[in-house]
């Protein structure tokens, strides 16, 4: 715990983890697609953009919270879905179900999840939000969405930014490819004895890896199992997320949305909400980052349709600038998973604790008492970046 609490900012909780984690699984959180030049340029982006801060301003009140569909928040700040957290640490999903419930944000578990959904949706109620890659087969879509309702979760996520998968090269060298594993990730995860005693080898004494939760009998095994992670549809299209609208009745948002083009067309079809993002970096290398591409999505379909963010938000300060420009908030997916491989739930609580506390510290600084005060005013583009 005094480890955890030493941990400062994301960045360093992203070094705990390195250390702690065989070096191609944190490989495997942590980097992009080929050049990774998205995935540099996510975070960059940011930093490009700078804030006007307002002085002589009363900050001693000030409320980070805000409300998502209908649902209050305490902070802008949810944690998307990121594949394999519960080979991060072991139970990893309901490590970070239980710390985002503490913290009142949403926890978004996503189609290859090892933790039944039943399980979460106890832990963060209205919270829990679901998320799925359109599958090729039609009638597993149809399966994921029958659970899903079934338990009562209102919130469905669908991707749309990886009909393929993203050429991942570095998968190909460290042999950590999801759903196999080669000797050279033998190797490391020996190098990795906090990893390997206490996740691998408490899941194998416990009786064996876990299973894909929620899909259909027969396709549940991780490893040498019938579940393709290129599975994912590369036919799915605006017909279909019409056909999904009247098929979900809920809360249904789109994720990887980048083009004002594309963000009508969600409009369009009545999606709920839009995520403005490319994968992290992990799809298509070379795309345009999150953050440059919201304020276009913004200025196209908000505030009718709720507009969120990802792709490179590691400071309370970048979620202060992703508000003034118009979005509702930021989901993060790496930073979570860092605060996870260095210390298990009390991580990722550390993690949020450490956005918490610095979108509070930015908005007395900015002069922000509520985050719906921020706006484009608040901001200014370095002059170097040519904007």
């Amino acid at each position: 715990m005094k480890r955890i609490m030493r941990a400062y900012n994301i960045d360093d909780l992203a070094s705990l983890a390195r250390r702690r984690l065989p070096a191609g699984l944190f490989e495997y959180i942590d980097r992009g697609a080929e050049d990774e030049v998205t995935l540099r340029e996510n975070h960059a982006s940011l930093k490009r953009v700078f804030l006007r801060q307002r002085v002589a301003i009363d900050v001693s009140r000030r409320d980070p919270s805000t409300c998502w569909f209908g649902v209050r928040q305490a902070m802008p700040v949810g944690i998307a879905a990121t594949g394999l957290a519960a080979l991060i640490s072991y139970d990893g999903e309901r490590a970070l179900a239980r710390a985002a419930s503490a913290a009142g944000i949403p926890y978004t578990i996503g189609t290859s999840n090892f933790t039944a959904q039943a399980d979460l949706k106890e832990i963060c109620g209205d919270r829990l939000w679901r998320l799925i890659y359109p599958p090729k087969r039609r009638e597993l879509l149809h399966h994921h969405l029958a659970v899903t309702r079934e338990l009562g979760i209102r919130v469905l996520i669908v991707t749309l930014d990886s009909p393929v998968v993203g050429n991942r090269e570095y998968l190909h060298r460290s042999g950590f490819q999801p759903g196999r594993v080669g000797l050279k990730a033998f190797v490391q995860m020996m190098t990795a004895p906090p990893w390997l005693f206490g996740t691998l080898l408490r899941y194998l004494l416990s009786g064996g890896l876990p299973e894909f939760a929620d899909m259909p009998e027969g396709e549940r095994r991780f490893l040498g199992g019938t579940y393709s992670w290129a599975n994912t549809a590369d036919d799915f299209t605006w017909d279909d997320v019409r056909a999904l609208r009247s098929a979900w009745r809920d809360i249904l948002v789109l994720k990887g949305v980048s083009t004002a083009e594309d963000a009508r067309n969600a409009a369009g079809c009545g999606v709920d909400g839009i995520i403005v993002s490319n994968h992290g970096g992990r799809s298509l290398d070379g795309c345009v980052p999150s953050f440059e591409a919201l304020p276009e999505i913004v200025d196209a379909v908000a505030p009718k349709v709720t507009v969120l963010v990802d792709g490179g938000f590691r400071r309370g300060s970048d979620v202060l600038k992703a508000l003034a420009m118009g979005a509702s908030g930021v989901m993060v997916g790496r930073a979570p998973l860092f605060g996870l491989a260095a210390g298990h739930e009390a991580g990722v609580a550390r993690a949020l604790d450490i956005f918490r506390e610095e979108i509070s510290r930015a908005m007395a600084l900015v002069g922000c008492r509520t985050v719906s005060e921020l706006c484009r005013e608040h901001l200014l583009a370095s002059r170097q970046s040519g904007q």
